[in-house]
């Protein structure tokens, strides 16, 4: 039954996952448990199937995860890609697009790997100087924690909303408060609920609201001056909202306005095709003393590789590339993600670039196209 073979394969990522939650995993650990994926999705996703043998990639040929066939995440917005029936979704996050033909949906049969997947690396970069329990669970009770998106229950296919309502359960107690409603947030709520903290505050916000947030503190000549340790994370881009600034520019204004240091303040990147997500290494940086220009890391049942996309090979360290990501928690649909974000590896870990341009995504883009077209 595939249902049988899906949830031994899913106590097999949550075993991982649990294992490694706080050290590397070993490659041959990854390996073995990436390639075993593949075969599953190979075998019941059969779009995904397609994609592989268009590009001669079969279970026989692929012997190591940097092997295995990544979709271009713009697979989501074309093709439904589940290896279970899509009607049996439990919860499908829809991604951003100008248009409504212009979203992907990514479908989920089951939470239980997305859930555990979030929490480890969120404690780890984000609350790495909370004293923890003999459990290693954090103690959360000095900080007040806000968020400047909407409500699960408000916006149920976002895959950010989603994760802030884990995080609110499993670390806040189910007391944070969200801030935007309908669309509209409310600046003029968060701002006395801030300006009345004694607490440390913890604010979650993409970057468009953060940056609108700090412009209406600025027009109202207000600032706040949060308890020290008070921390940011802060995710997804500026470009396109509203003029384009610098993560540093971002941030000094965020220290002048809240008080908030900008070695508190963390830039998650997610994508609703994944599972996982990646966290600046600042916070964590500065609790364990390393001097080091901080990058993006991601837990460790995930890879990335930078690649060439005219050669579909990985680039010397230190190119530029284009980055594509492997998440064992994404057993439903795509473990091997291409992306349009421009990277190079640094430390552990990459660092974004931007958006690659059309003509930087040739490559991959005629591999997809072939896919379609066959």
């Amino acid at each position: 039954m595939p249902e049988i073979e899906a949830k031994k394969l899913d106590r097999e990522i949550l075993s991982f996952i649990r294992n490694y939650s706080r050290k590397p995993a070993p490659d041959s650990a990854f390996d073995a448990l990436a390639i075993k994926l593949f075969k599953f999705q190979f075998r019941k996703n059969s779009n995904y199937r397609k994609f592989c043998l268009v590009q001669k990639k079969t279970l026989k040929n692929v012997r190591c995860w940097r092997e295995i066939p990544a979709l271009p995440a713009a697979g989501f917005k074309e093709l439904v890609l589940t290896t279970f029936p899509a009607e049996n979704a439990v919860r499908i996050f829809k991604t951003s697009g100008t248009t409504q033909n212009d979203t992907g949906a990514h479908f989920f049969d089951t939470l239980k790997l997305y859930e555990a997947a979030i929490i480890p690396p969120f404690r780890q970069y984000l609350l790495p100087d909370i004293k923890t329990s003999p459990g290693f669970q954090p103690d959360t009770r000095s900080l007040l924690f806000c968020y400047l998106i909407h409500s699960p229950k408000e916006a149920p296919h976002s895959s950010l909303s989603c994760m802030a309502g884990i995080v609110d359960e499993a670390l806040a107690g189910k007391k944070g408060s969200y801030y935007v409603k309908s669309g509209v947030p409310d600046y003029e709520r968060l701002a006395k609920d801030l300006g009345a903290c004694s607490k440390k505050a913890f604010l979650l916000a993409t970057s468009f609201l953060l940056k609108g947030f700090l412009d209406y503190l600025t027009r109202r000549r207000l600032s706040i001056k949060l308890s020290a340790g008070s921390r940011i994370m802060e995710t997804g881009g500026l470009k396109g909202r509203t003029a384009e600034i610098p993560k540093s520019r971002l941030y000094h204004e965020c220290e002048k306005v809240l008080g908030i240091r900008a070695d508190h303040c963390v830039s998650e990147y997610g994508m609703t095709e994944l599972s996982s997500q990646f966290y600046d290494t600042a916070l964590w940086d500065k609790e364990m003393n390393i001097k080091r220009k901080p990058f993006k890391i991601g837990p460790a049942w995930t890879r990335t590789l930078v690649i060439n996309p005219q050669t579909g090979k990985r680039v010397k360290k230190g190119s530029v590339g284009i980055l594509r990501h492997f998440d064992l928690a994404n057993r439903g649909s795509v473990l091997a993600i291409q992306t349009e974000d421009l990277g190079r590896e640094a430390g552990e870990g990459f660092e974004i670039l931007g958006r690659a341009r059309g003509s930087q995504l040739r490559g991959c883009s005629l591999n997809y196209e072939e896919f379609l077209n066959s």
